[in-house]
């Protein structure tokens, strides 16, 4: 029996706004929503969300520190994407909070794009980091499409992410990097984390999950996300097409010894910041999500 092209896979905890817009954007490219999979962390919720003709389940045991919790939910959805390979040719992966877009300049579309997996199987994205910039003031309309709405970013190592698989493949880490895989980045894929986009959106997402009455490891790392919005470095951008070819170059590479890197290291350029390049995202990704 031929295999289906595409399907998408994803956990959420305590999310709407984002779980919908997952669903919204990946549904169309993996022709429906019958190829959408969305696993629920803890039954103390539920999704105020449209999940129709969506595989869902829910788990119960997933830890509650956030390192425990990453490599819980590496190994957890590893299994799954592996499983649904036997049913697609490929399966996408990612956090409800991260889009991957195919940069329009490149022409292709997803089934053309997929070629860069190649007989490895699997791609790495180039990261942006969207964050909302001290210019935008205005909050986000969630009605609408995010980027143009909001035009800054950080062109990250940490959200440059193996996103995709067409071969068996376990993701570890946050799902930051792949077990036995050194990084290979794509010429056209480009990874959206969309988190830290708006600064409302970003506190309540915070607060749903239980604010400051979390695991003090979920609450140092959220505090600290939420500490780089309105970074005054967004205002010193580098342009886009300067960064990616910074990013491409230097994030598979281990900075000491020039050998493969199993996961995307930082820049070395002296205009790096810890969140990464800062840039001004281009226009023709308006729009898109």
């Amino acid at each position: 029996m031929s295999k289906h092209f595409a399907c998408a896979l994803t956990h959420v905890r305590h999310e709407h706004y984002f779980l919908e817009k997952w669903i919204d954007y990946y549904g169309p490219i993996v022709g429906g929503r019958e190829n959408l999979y969305v696993v629920i962390d803890g039954d103390d919720w539920e999704p105020q969300v449209d999940l129709t003709g969506i595989t869902t389940e829910v788990i119960l045991d997933a830890p509650r520190r956030r390192i425990k919790n990453d490599q819980f939910m590496a190994k957890a959805m590893s299994g799954r994407a592996n499983r649904l390979r036997k049913r697609y040719e490929h399966v996408i992966r990612g956090d409800v909070d991260e889009y991957v877009a195919i940069d329009p300049d490149s022409g292709l579309d997803w089934p053309e794009a997929m070629f860069e997996l190649g007989e490895d199987g699997y791609i790495f994205a180039l990261g942006c980091d969207v964050v909302q910039a001290p210019s935008e003031t205005t909050r986000v309309d969630r009605t609408k499409p995010i980027l143009g709405q909001r035009q800054a970013g950080f062109i990250a190592d940490r959200y440059s992410k193996p996103f995709v698989i067409s071969r068996w493949s376990n993701w570890a880490g946050g799902a930051h990097r792949l077990l036995n895989r050194n990084v290979k980045m794509s010429e056209h894929f480009v990874l959206f984390h969309l988190a830290l986009s708006d600064e409302t959106l970003a506190q309540e997402r915070m607060d749903a999950r239980g604010g400051t009455t979390q695991h003090r490891s979920f609450v140092g790392h959220q505090t600290d996300r939420l500490n780089a919005i309105g970074d005054e470095g967004l205002t010193e951008a580098i342009d886009w097409a300067e960064a990616r070819k910074i990013g491409l170059a230097e994030f598979p590479i281990e900075p000491k010894t020039g050998e493969p890197a199993p996961r995307p290291r930082p820049s070395r350029d002296p205009r790096n910041r810890e969140q990464g390049l800062p840039v001004q995202i281009p226009e023709r990704f308006h729009g898109l999500l």
